[in-house]
C-alpha cells in the first residue's frame, strides 16, 4: 500500500452559505498508476474515519488497497479532524451537502489529486443512508455499498438514544473542544449496542470504546431522512447490502429474509445483492470475521466496474 495523503475539503452546509468548514480525509492509493475509481468511506453516528482503519486484519482500507482499489476515508463533518459547526447545523442534510461537495471535487481532480472517473460510496449506518441519498438525489456515484442499515429496526434501536450523553463530559475528548449539543456513547455502552457477544476480541472491543466519536442533536433530529422509502426507490445504480446477522440496531437475519424485505424498496436498476456476515452485530468492522465482508465487497465492486 502506498503512503496515504491527508486532504482537506472546504465545504458549505447549505447552498449559497458563505461559511465554510474543513472536512478532513485521507486518500490511500495502491502501488502503481492510480485507478480511475475511488471508494469513498462514510462512517456512522459516533464513528469517524478510524472505523475503516482498525488494527490488523480488521483494517478495511488496507484490505481494499491491497486488492488494487483507491480509497478515501472521510471524517464526516463534526467528527474526527473535520470542522465542528454548531450542533444544530450538523444535520443529515448538512452531512449530505458536505459529502456531495467532496465527491464533486474528487471527480474534478481536487488540488492535484488524480481525477476519479467513477466513485463508489461505501457507508456504515448513517453513512449508508448518506450514500443512498447521494445516489438518489445527486446521481453522481456509480455504486453503493450499504452496511449496518436496513429499513426495519432491531430490538435495541430505540435504546441507543438513552445510552448517549454530552461528549464534553467524556474523557475521550479534549476539554473545551466540542460545542454544546455534541453527544457520544456513555462509557462501556458500545459493546452492548454494537458488538455481538463473544465475536469481538477484548483488544478490539477496547479499541472500539477508545475511538468513539460523536453525534449531534441536529443529526438525531433529522434521522428520518435516511429511513424514507423514497430514497432507495430513487437509487438507479448497483447496491450491495451488507448485514450483520446479529445486528440488534437494525434487523439482522439471513440473506433470504433480508433480500425479501429490502429488494421491493429499491429501484430495479439497483440490482440489489445481499451479503450477511455471520455472528456479527451492528459495528461489522470490529468483529473477528470482518475480513469476509471486506473480500465480498471488493469482489462486488470489481464486478460492477468491469
Amino acid at each position: 500500500m502506498s503512503a496515504n495523503r491527508a486532504i482537506t475539503f472546504d465545504v458549505a452546509l447549505h447552498d449559497g452559505d458563505p461559511v465554510r468548514y474543513p472536512v478532513h480525509a485521507e486518500l490511500f492509493l495502491p502501488e502503481g498508476p492510480a485507478p480511475d475509481s475511488v471508494q469513498v468511506l462514510i462512517s456512522g453516528l459516533t464513528y469517524d474515519s478510524r472505523y475503516w482503519t482498525l488494527p490488523g486484519e480488521n483494517d478495511y482500507v488496507a484490505h481494499q488497497v491491497r486488492a488494487g482499489h483507491a480509497v478515501l476515508a472521510l471524517d464526516r463533518i463534526g467528527t474526527g479532524r473535520s470542522g465542528r459547526p454548531p450542533a444544530t447545523e450538523v444535520t443529515v442534510d448538512g452531512n449530505l451537502a458536505a459529502l456531495h461537495q467532496v465527491i464533486t471535487a474528487l471527480r474534478a481532480g481536487h488540488a492535484g489529486l488524480p481525477t476519479f472517473r467513477r466513485v463508489i460510496a461505501v457507508g456504515h449506518s448513517l453513512g449508508s443512508g448518506l450514500a443512498l441519498l447521494e445516489a438518489a438525489e445527486h446521481r453522481d456515484v456509480d455504486g453503493v455499498v450499504v452496511t449496518g442499515l436496513q429499513h426495519r429496526l432491531g430490538p435495541l434501536h430505540d435504546e441507543v438514544a438513552g445510552g448517549l450523553y454530552p461528549a464534553a463530559l467524556d474523557p475521550a475528548f479534549e476539554a473545551g473542544a466540542l460545542p454544546s449539543g455534541y453527544l457520544t456513547t456513555q462509557p462501556g455502552r458500545r459493546a452492548d449496542f454494537y458488538e455481538h457477544p463473544g465475536a469481538v476480541t477484548p483488544e478490539l472491543s477496547k479499541w472500539h470504546e477508545e475511538t468513539k466519536s460523536t453525534v449531534t442533536l441536529g443529526e438525531g433530529g433529522t434521522l428520518q431522512r435516511i429511513y424514507d422509502p423514497a430514497v432507495p426507490a430513487g437509487v438507479e445504480v448497483p447496491v450491495l447490502l451488507v448485514v450483520g446477522a446479529e445486528d440488534r440496531i437494525f434487523g439482522g437475519g439471513d440473506a433470504a429474509t433480508v433480500l425479501a424485505h429490502e429488494r421491493p424498496l429499491y429501484a430495479p436498476a439497483a440490482r440489489l445483492e445481499v451479503f450477511v456476515l455471520p455472528a456479527a452485530g451492528h459495528a461489522l468492522n470490529v468483529h473477528a470475521n470482518a475480513a469476509q465482508w471486506f473480500t465480498a465487497a471488493g469482489a462486488w465492486i470489481d464486478g460492477i466496474l468491469r
